[in-house]
């Protein structure tokens, strides 16, 4: 069975979205350790743009106010570099 994607070759839709995002590693405190900004968001992950690289494979806790009520636990996919201080990373949630 083929699993039918979007133009974009995703399995599911991605709404476009400016927001701000407080993000910080799963196993520290509640603190932020570091903010981005969601670009675009779907039922199972979203993309960020950040200042600082994000390691592949970590855990995260991200907090979006006007998009969530409560924190949500995400894994970093992916890391680019875009420009020569901002990087686009791709989130899972958990």
């Amino acid at each position: 069975m083929e699993i039918s994607k979007n133009k974009d070759g995703r399995k599911e839709f991605r709404e476009q979205i400016l927001g701000h995002v407080s993000c910080s590693y799963a196993s520290t405190t509640n603190e932020p350790d570091f903010e981005g900004i969601i670009i675009d968001v779907s039922n199972s992950g979203l993309g960020i743009f950040t200042y600082k690289p994000i390691t592949e494979g970590i855990g995260l806790k991200i907090y979006s106010k006007g998009l969530w009520e409560d924190s949500k636990h995400a894994t970093v996919k992916w890391c680019k570099k875009i420009a020569s201080d901002i990087y686009r990373s791709g989130l899972t949630l958990n």
